[in-house]
């Protein structure tokens, strides 16, 4: 076995997939950043040129905003590679042995829209022309950025749908809402989004959804007391759901641990 593939088989899915999350999170968190600092700096421009350029506070605005767009530009291309061991899509498809055509798609897209030339000319992993007249200025439009952010954060849903089921666009949701509430550092909060509380509603359909796609071990059986008598019910326990009669209810905390006793009106058949 090559010293890749045994890398491949090694590390864990869970792991990669939850690390490389963290990774496209800090590229959202980075583009959020960027987004408010050139609204910031487009509110304090003037027609006066000259004045803008006396303008410290419109200075600042412009070279932090352009930082961040750089180290934006230089995650995306590093998202593209093809490397082993490294968070790329590139190591995730070789892992899951799948979205091999969508990483490509990716990765055409950052070449494409000069994203990597750019990382390598201006930011990182820098080449040095062999002389002044040599140097040029690489512009990468506010379009294309957003444009390779997006396939970003569309390849990256597909495949946590892929290893987190259903249950993954319920946690996408939960944590967008947070993503102008970030935390330190921000890839801390897309790790966590297996871990993310749902609404019983969201619960509730991820539970069908599971079973209509033929997931095993959706519901197990539990024993306890049903008003006042022993019964076997059968329970979702990782989204806290029994099965009452026809009925799916929904518990207030989840994961179930532990069922002594449940009073209905609709006891199980």
């Amino acid at each position: 076995m090559s010293k890749q593939k045994l890398r491949v088989h090694q590390t864990d899915t869970h792991h990669l997939i939850s690390n490389l999350r963290g990774e496209v999170g800090e590229v959202i968190t980075s583009w959020t950043l960027w987004r408010s600092l050139r609204a910031q700096a487009n509110r304090l421009r003037t027609a006066d040129l000259k004045a803008d350029l006396a303008n410290r506070d419109l200075i600042f605005l412009d070279v932090l905003s352009t930082k961040i767009e750089d180290e934006l530009v230089a995650r995306l291309s590093e998202l593209a590679e093809q490397k082993i061991g490294q968070l790329t899509f590139h190591f995730a498809a070789t892992k899951l042995q799948a979205f091999e055509s969508e990483v490509r798609a990716f990765a055409t897209a950052i070449r494409k829209n000069r994203l990597e030339e750019k990382r390598n000319q201006d930011i990182s992993h820098k080449v040095l022309p062999e002389s002044w007249n040599d140097h040029k200025h690489r512009h990468i439009s506010y379009k294309a950025v957003l444009r390779c952010l997006a396939l970003a954060v569309r390849l990256m849903k597909q495949i946590d749908r892929s290893v987190l089921g259903p249950a993954a666009p319920y946690l996408w949701r939960e944590t967008r809402k947070k993503r102008y509430e970030p935390m330190s550092p921000p890839r801390t909060g897309y790790l966590l989004l297996p871990h993310m509380r749902l609404s019983e509603q969201a619960r509730a359909r991820i539970v069908l959804e599971e079973l209509a796609e033929g997931k095993k071990q959706v519901l197990s059986e539990v024993r306890t007391l049903v008003n006042g008598q022993e019964a076997t019910i059968l329970a979702a326990k990782e989204w806290g759901g029994l099965l009452i009669g026809q009925r799916l209810v929904m518990l207030g905390e989840y994961p179930l641990q532990q069922l002594t006793s449940i009073t209905t009106s609709n006891p199980p058949c």
